[in-house]
């Protein structure tokens, strides 16, 4: 089992202070899981006080000794109670606190108001933006989680083939898949950030399936197997000539590199191929656009140019009503991370962001084409992450 090293969450956290300062603000209370993991290198319950200048405070209600063991911060005390929270500070120096940023985003109000009780007077001001745009800026240590959960992705979907079969229910399928994904390291579980959006391992699903979409923020859906979790395979059987989507997430030490690739018993319908053709000319364009300084709103816009060119804007990214107003997403600890390829998307690209690009044309009652691949922005322009091909695969 791999621990953050110290220089890394010094890194990270000297990131955070210097926002902290400029906000003038005394520092941070967090508690997110992938925000403690981030900052403390331990995602154990409990608060995590960043402070404007100095070392963190990690305080641990469950489970302290493997705080202990995981973060490489010395700074670690048990947690009883909220109660303590101020005392704790004091203890360790950071008794006068004025203005502490909180993760307002996610932050349950009974916990809002637990911290309003545990320090009187003192301003809470929401820093959970500027913790992602922390997080959104990748650095070695990361980038290099990143390559090894490419590689646990390659052996997948390099996989998968073998295992396609005709009358195959989509999730006996996905099951086979996942089963290979926990034999290589993957922790079993895909996070998201945004308030009631999950994910599992990904997407699966065949056929008008494909089209189906669900709760989630995601031009793809599929039925699930029960409405109590509905999305990615259900109990569909594999059809031939009909487009096979794996839409899955590899992941190694938590980092996801998330990827989609088009498989098919036979040949797809003439209309079929040439999204997949048009989907991987988004993705050419896009990429040959996106550098330092660009913004990830022009990138969209010209995603939503090509596709009308080839003529199939009213499919790309869902359909009618259904359609999302994004074609890439941030990834790293989350699959919703920044930046955001989104219409009207203020984020500008920055040497070390990592996004999922995903360009997808859904037909309803036929299915979905397109492919999904990781990229990092370099100084010199885009890396790409994944290193599956592109290619469909017909079987």
């Amino acid at each position: 089992m791999n621990y953050v090293p110290r220089e890394e969450l010094e890194w990270r956290t000297g990131r955070i202070q210097q926002v902290l300062r400029e906000r003038e603000l005394d520092g941070a209370l967090l508690m997110e899981n992938m925000d403690l993991f981030y900052f403390a290198g331990s995602m154990q319950q409990g608060v995590l006080f960043i402070p404007s200048e100095g070392s963190p405070l990690y305080m641990v209600r469950r489970n302290f000794s493997r705080a202990v063991e995981e973060s490489a911060w010395e700074n670690i005390v048990f947690l009883k109670s909220f109660k303590q929270l101020q005392g704790h500070l004091i203890e360790y120096g950071y008794g006068k606190t004025r203005a502490v940023g909180l993760e307002l985003d996610v932050l349950p109000v009974n916990h809002f108001r637990r911290f309003e009780r545990a320090f009187p007077g003192v301003e809470f001001v929401d820093v959970s933006t500027a913790i992602r745009e922390v997080r959104m800026i990748k650095s070695a240590y990361e980038l290099d989680l990143l390559d090894r959960a490419a590689v646990i992705a390659d052996k997948v979907f390099k996989a998968a083939p073998a295992l396609i079969e005709e009358g195959k229910p989509e999730v006996v399928l996905a099951a086979e898949l996942e089963c290979l994904y926990r034999k290589l390291g993957h922790p079993g579980v895909g996070r998201m950030r945004a308030f009631n959006m999950e994910m599992f391992f990904g997407h699966l699903f065949s056929g008008e399936n494909g089209a189906l979409v669900s709760f989630l923020d995601s031009p793809t859906g599929g039925t699930g197997v029960t409405p109590a979790s509905p999305q990615s395979a259900g109990w569909k059987p594999i059809q031939r000539g009909e487009p096979l989507i794996v839409d899955y997430g590899g992941n190694y030490e938590g980092y996801t590199v998330d990827q989609t690739r088009l498989f098919s018993l036979g040949a797809l319908s003439p209309r079929l191929e040439k999204a997949f053709l048009a989907s991987q000319k988004v993705q050419d364009e896009v990429i040959k656009k996106a550098a330092p300084g660009v913004s990830c709103g022009e990138l969209y816009a010209l995603a939503q140019e090509v596709t009308a060119e080839e003529g199939f804007g009213e499919y790309f990214m869902g359909y009618g009503d259904t359609r999302v107003k994004y074609i890439g997403h941030g990834v790293g600890l989350d699959f919703d991370e920044f930046p955001q390829l989104a219409e009207g998307s203020e984020h500008v690209l920055e040497p070390g962001a990592v996004f999922a690009l995903e360009p997808k044309f859904l037909f309803p009652g036929e299915g979905v084409a397109g492919l999904e691949n990781t990229w990092v922005v370099t100084e010199k322009g885009m890396k790409k992450i994944s290193i599956t091909p592109d290619d469909r695969v017909i079987l």
